[in-house]
């Protein structure tokens, strides 16, 4: 069997660019995305950005799938989405080709939508965290005055029919909390179910049945560590600039998925004996 390949090479437009979605071009920007989900790009990578755990377990990180699942559900409940990424691409690894700029020059797209229902000096969240992302150039002022609020943003995904769309392949990375708000913003913010095995069938109810965590894949070829170290491990190259950001996670997402994909190709059940597992849980 010929696996497929990684990147796409050849031509390979120069540099993939973030298109920013907000309240006043999302109509527009979840249509482009679902063009381009029909035509082929049936690969959708997410990573999600929050405020921080802002709920602990005493006994710290040595929990059982359950307590684990317990506090990932106790901050996913509480706390709100601050940004998701979103990178297409199709079976080969080629991510979508759109013209950009005043020139109208071809480039390789990811989206990155900002939420405004995050207020630090209303809702819970962990300063630090609200610190490192500002210092990775979230602006936390304009989310709050131009971001997409989590209901409409949801609403506008199910009048798209993005959630229902046969063959889709959805990707995260580490992906408990990606699966926690993907169900949130799914059922428009309903609590959590109560056991993990609950959430897991929820989120392939509303999903699909495949749903991957690269994180997941990785123990199988011996890859541990963050989604940076991953992808070194894979012998991908790094992000340049390396800003950990919700697009630019969703876009390194991809291509460890994509890698990890091409390498269980000769095993046994191929990748898809790992849909619906989430690292953690």
């Amino acid at each position: 069997m010929t696996t497929p390949p990684l990147f796409y090479r050849h031509p390979r437009p120069p540099g993939v660019r973030i298109s920013k979605i907000m309240a006043g071009n999302l109509h527009n920007a979840v249509s482009l995305i679902l063009s381009h989900m029909m035509g082929g790009f049936s690969f959708v990578a997410v990573d999600t950005q929050f405020p921080g755990e802002v709920h602990r377990h005493p006994r710290g990180d040595a929990l059982t799938a359950d307590e684990r699942y317990g506090v990932v559900k106790a901050n996913a409940d509480e706390l709100r989405l601050l940004q998701m990424g979103i990178t297409l691409c199709d079976a080969q690894g080629r991510l979508p080709v759109i013209p950009w700029g005043a020139d109208g020059g071809l480039h390789e797209m990811m989206w990155e939508v900002d939420f405004c229902d995050f207020d630090a000096r209303l809702h819970r969240h962990v300063p630090e965290s609200v610190e490192f992302l500002r210092s990775q150039g979230f602006d936390f002022l304009a989310a709050r005055h131009f971001g997409v609020p989590a209901d409409v943003f949801a609403a506008e995904l199910h009048r798209a029919g993005i959630l229902r769309l046969p063959g889709i392949t959805w990707v995260t990375f580490g992906g408990m909390y990606d699966a926690a708000f993907m169900f949130k913003l799914a059922t428009f913010g309903a609590p959590l179910p109560e056991s993990r095995q609950g959430l897991v069938a929820q989120v392939g109810a509303h999903f699909g049945p495949l749903v991957f965590d690269g994180k997941y894949m990785a123990l199988a070829v011996n890859a541990h560590g963050s989604l940076a170290a991953v992808g070194e491990k894979l012998g991908l190259p790094a992000l340049e600039p390396n800003i950990h950001m919700a697009g630019p996670n969703s876009l390194m997402a991809i291509h460890v998925f994509m890698e990890l994909r091409r390498r269980f190709v000769p095993l046994r059940g191929g990748h898809r004996s790992c849909s619906l597992q989430f690292y953690g849980l």
